[in-house]
This record gives structure tokens, C-alpha cells and sequence, in this order.
């Protein structure tokens, strides 16, 4: 799995354990703690996968959901959140996958094929 993966999640551990699982399926991993400092990331480092996280210390992942999606269409965008309600709207707004949290390996596997 060679691939460029942008963590946007205000939960370290959640970053450093998905971010470890796909280091070891050869993924090049980064990660971003709010919204702002990942559209620098996603602007900048063109990821392949970005695992976006809903709530966040300066917005919400949902609403800016369809402006990422516009930026960098190619980017598969996989939105993350407790709050399994969310799914139909994240993935009307342009999300590739919803992924509930706590995540699973396997999910994140899955949704990486």
C-alpha cells in the first residue's frame, strides 16, 4: 500500500494508533489536530486518503466536507465520527466512506481497498 494518509483528528492517541496500522501497510502518514492546520496538510501534501474527524477544536468536519471534496477531487475522503447519525450527510457531502468510531482495523482496511 503505497500512499500519502492525512489524519485530521483532535484525539492523539486515535492519530498515533490509525497513523502506526497503516505505517506498517507502507503508508506515508501525517497528521493534523484541527480543521486549519489539515487544509494546510491537504493544500500542500496531496494525499491519497484523508480520515477526517467531525468534531474539531476549530469547526466541524461536515461543513467543510464538500469545499475539500471541490479542492481535490482525487483525494478519497473518509469521514470519522461517535456520532453514527452522520453518515448519510457525510456521505452526501462528498465523503468516499463513513467510518464510526471507536474504528476497528479492519474497517479502515476495508475502506482503503
Amino acid at each position: 500500500m503505497d500512499m500519502k494518509v492525512l489524519i485530521v483528528d483532535d484525539e492523539e492517541d486515535l492519530c498515533l494508533l490509525l497513523g502506526s496500522f497503516l505505517r506498517r501497510k507502507q503508508a506515508d502518514v501525517s497528521y493534523a489536530n484541527n480543521l486549519t492546520e489539515g487544509l494546510e496538510q491537504f493544500q500542500s501534501g496531496h494525499p491519497d486518503v484523508v480520515f477526517l474527524d467531525n468534531n474539531l477544536p476549530d469547526g466541524i468536519g461536515l461543513d467543510v466536507l464538500p469545499d475539500w471534496r471541490r479542492r481535490h477531487p482525487d483525494s478519497r475522503i473518509v469521514m470519522i465520527s461517535a456520532m453514527s447519525n452522520l453518515r448519510e450527510k457525510a456521505l452526501a457531502s462528498g465523503a468516499d466512506a463513513f467510518l464510526e468510531k471507536p474504528l476497528s482495523f479492519h474497517s479502515v482496511e476495508a475502506v482503503l481497498r
